[in-house]
């Protein structure tokens, strides 16, 4: 049964539907579209430089369907004049969710694709990342109903918009050291000149890019408002050249191309492979009990749950079909992405997420953007030494966290790590909590409420333990 995608109403032009997976089969994704959009997007597949952008990879491969297939039987009597298929992403993401370098990747294939649509006498008529998302760790634009015929002369709406979700939060980050993604989870519709100029106050109004694409935006809209209608016929009469926008995106380009997050505050964490507290036979020895639970199993959806720069997120993805790597350090997922896209590693999708407090769904109803936790269920989860952080750190109690645990309906792998562990003592260090729920026994007891244990492993001399659980058919209480 197709069901409305709860993020596709905003364009009046089409609507995507979801039909859930039947089996073994996956997810398939259409797209109802209006009479003149389905002309737009026929011409717009006999273009060469949309061939181009297809084979590179760079927009998701769409087909129309047949008139008389059964889905498109179904979006048209929808009120649709037709119907096209998209090939589906393996898990939908939110910018907000993105680590730096994930951003600026989804910023310049942006401008990539519109100054390829400008030379070919094309558009796009917006320029928000929501319309990106991720073949592991490359970008991918999937809102093809985006692509218009540019009249000559026309002015590139979408500039504002590419700013307040893509250059701005870029630089706020490069410049300031001040993280992208709660601003973007708070605002779906991204910084605004006029409120970013309150972060680049005084000296700061002159670092790169700030003076035209912060400072002085920010002038003109502020005094456009003040004189009210002047502001839409401005917009209305705007011209632009074919090279004159060129040079815009060319500038741009190498405007983000040499954004880094350089004040981003240092983070232990990012140096985790070399810091970590085994000793070389124990870590071995966990290695191999998870590369041998994952090859057994073969998951289609694995999630790493605490993924630091990925060392696991790697083992697992020999043995998986994709794998989701999650942790609320954003430097460390930054070196994750970084890593992973230099090596090609095309099934592995870093995502920074602060588990105590994961994405919520957002937007419109709620619907609007998906909450983590519901776009789509784990075969198999990874909970690496980090109960012991969601306890002490976040105050959960264990039973939740177990509890929580078996509501993935997954096999996981999960590492306990003993109050007698060095590690545990950090964490703990001056709390007035003495955390009595949190021993060896009591997280086995709640264990054995929800799931089997099918096998166990003793780290560094018994201070943690390495246990492999698959949940039990019972209802959850």
């Amino acid at each position: 049964m197709l069901s409305a995608d709860g993020g596709s109403f905003k364009d009046p032009s089409g609507r995507v539907y979801l039909l859930e997976p039947n089996g073994a089969d996956g997810c398939r994704v259409v797209r109802g579209l209006t009479a003149p959009a389905a002309a737009t997007v026929e011409s717009l597949l006999a273009e060469p430089f949309f061939s181009r952008l297809l084979a590179d990879g760079d927009v998701v491969n769409t087909r129309f369907l047949s008139p008389d297939d059964p889905v498109a039987v179904d979006v048209v009597a929808r009120g649709w004049a037709s119907a096209v298929e998209h090939d589906a992403v393996d898990f939908l993401t939110w910018p907000y969710e993105w680590p730096f370098a994930m951003l600026k990747d989804a910023a310049l294939l942006q401008l990539h694709l519109l100054a390829t649509c400008v030379r070919a006498g094309w558009l796009l008529k917006d320029a928000t990342p929501f319309n990106i998302q991720w073949d592991g760790t490359k970008p991918v634009f999937i809102d093809i109903p985006s692509f218009v015929p540019r009249e000559d002369g026309e002015y590139w709406q979408g500039y504002r918009q590419f700013c307040s979700m893509f250059l701005i939060p870029l630089m706020l980050t490069a410049h300031l050291g001040i993280p992208h993604q709660p601003l973007l989870r708070s605002s779906l519709e991204g910084i605004p000149p006029e409120e970013a100029a309150r972060y680049f106050y005084g000296l700061r109004r002159f670092k790169r890019g700030v003076p035209s694409h912060v400072w002085f935006p920010a002038r003109v809209e502020g005094w456009m408002r003040s004189r009210g209608g002047m502001r839409r016929r401005s917009r209305l009469g705007r011209r632009q050249s074919k090279t004159a926008l060129l040079a815009l995106l060319d500038n741009l380009r190498r405007l983000v191309t040499g954004l880094s997050p350089g004040r981003a505050s240092p983070s232990g964490w990012a140096r985790y492979p070399e810091t970590h507290s085994y000793d070389e036979g124990d870590f071995e020895r966990k290695m191999a009990f998870v590369e041998k639970h994952a090859s057994m199993r073969q998951p289609r959806l694995l999630w790493d749950l605490g993924a630091n720069t990925g060392t696991f997120s790697r083992i697992t993805a020999r043995h998986s079909q994709i794998v989701v790597a999650l942790d609320g350090d954003h430097e460390a997922v930054d070196v994750l992405y970084r890593e992973a896209r230099e090596g090609d590693e095309r099934n592995i999708i870093p995502l920074v997420m602060d588990l105590a407090n994961p994405s919520p769904g957002q937007g419109w109803s709620g619907r609007e953007r998906a909450p983590f936790v519901e776009r789509r269920s784990p075969d198999m989860a990874l909970c690496l030494a980090l109960i012991h952080h969601l306890r002490v750190s976040a105050n959960v109690p264990v039973s939740l966290l177990v509890e929580w645990l078996r509501s993935l309906n997954a096999t996981v792998i999960v590492e306990f790590i003993g109050r007698d562990d060095e590690m545990f003592a950090t964490l703990a260090e001056n709390k007035r909590e003495d955390y009595a729920d949190y021993t060896a026994e009591n997280f086995q007891s709640e264990v054995e409420r929800h799931f089997m244990i099918e096998d166990r492993m003793g780290l560094k001399g018994g201070k943690r333990e390495m246990l492999l659980l698959e949940p039990k058919n019972t209802a959850l209480t």
